[in-house]
């Protein structure tokens, strides 16, 4: 008779484990099945003809490159972007900007695989075939995350190309982004001894060789004198992995202390302002038209 009890409530839990786990069960199988079919799609990302990217390739690029929280307008721009630089890097025999596999987005974004994808191919979907043009080729379509609060003129980093759609483009807004300003603090000796470490032929001997000697109208820095020699300003922020060029060196005793503003290069569409831009109700055609003026939305086509 215990026995009997003891193995109608044996069966009992089983059934109300069963019927526990069995949501979760379906959950997995359904991703696992998307997975399978947009995988089946990938495999077919080589049929395109020329001019033309996979919309599954596209959108590995955009899940990489902007934060899939942002607006779809803002989210529109930057898959406009990741069309026109994967195309015109294919034109030009250069490296194609890399984007998340499927597994690495179903991993990245867990239980909302299945929305964000949606999300993010409905963005690829609606821009289809459109890329940036100026006097009928492919733009430099570059961005970033967060500007100084306005964004770079390609011409003064780079005298011998001629880029007006990469210009100086307000953007107050950034200054109140997340991780806009940081700060860096280095003792004397550590920073000289990683400075040099960066920079061997400049042999500087103290901190206070190593200044900012010229600055672009956005406050980036162009150059720094260091010790014997002059490095730009970009390569200077690389070699101490500082988040933004825009910066100032200071010395503050015992200390040298670096202040960042922004994150990344300063070029092109901010990330950060194209979404403030999206949330105030501007679209994706607004949002690139004020960051690359003088650019049209072509459709990849008519590009020879």
């Amino acid at each position: 008779m215990v026995r009997g009890r003891k193995k109608r409530a044996g069966r009992g839990i089983s059934f109300f484990t069963i019927m526990i786990l069995l949501p979760l069960l379906v959950t997995i199988v359904m991703q696992n099945m998307q997975l399978n079919r947009l995988m089946a799609g990938m495999g077919q990302a080589g049929d395109t003809g020329a001019g033309e990217v996979a919309d599954e390739v596209l959108i590995g690029i955009v899940a990489k490159e902007m934060d899939v929280g942002f607006e779809e307008e803002a989210l529109r721009a930057q898959s406009v972007i990741a069309r026109t630089n994967y195309l015109d890097a294919e034109k030009k025999g250069t490296k194609k900007p890399q984007g998340m596999s499927l597994e690495e987005m179903q991993e990245a974004f867990g239980d909302n695989f299945n929305k964000i994808y949606e999300k993010l191919k409905n963005c690829v979907n609606s821009t289809e075939n459109q890329v940036l043009t100026w006097q009928g080729d492919y733009i430099y379509a570059a961005y970033h995350a967060v500007s100084s609060g306005s964004t770079r003129n390609m011409e003064e980093l780079y005298g011998d190309v001629h880029t007006p759609y990469l210009s100086c483009q307000e953007c107050h807004d950034d200054t109140a982004a997340e991780g806009y300003l940081a700060v860096y603090y280095w003792k004397k000796e550590e920073f000289l001894q990683l400075v040099n470490g960066a920079f061997p032929e400049a042999e500087a001997g103290d901190t206070s060789q190593i200044q900012v000697t010229a600055r672009d109208k956005a406050e980036y820095v162009l150059t720094v004198q260091v010790g014997g020699i002059s490095c730009g300003g970009e390569e200077f922020r690389r070699a101490l992995e500082l988040n933004s060029a825009c910066f100032t060196i200071t010395d503050t005793g015992e200390n040298i202390r670096i202040v960042t503003r922004g994150i990344g290069h300063g070029f092109g569409l901010s990330q950060h302002m194209a979404q403030v831009f999206a949330e105030q109700g501007k679209d994706y055609r607004e949002i690139l038209a004020y960051f690359f003026p003088e650019t049209e939305l072509t459709q990849t086509e008519k590009i020879k």
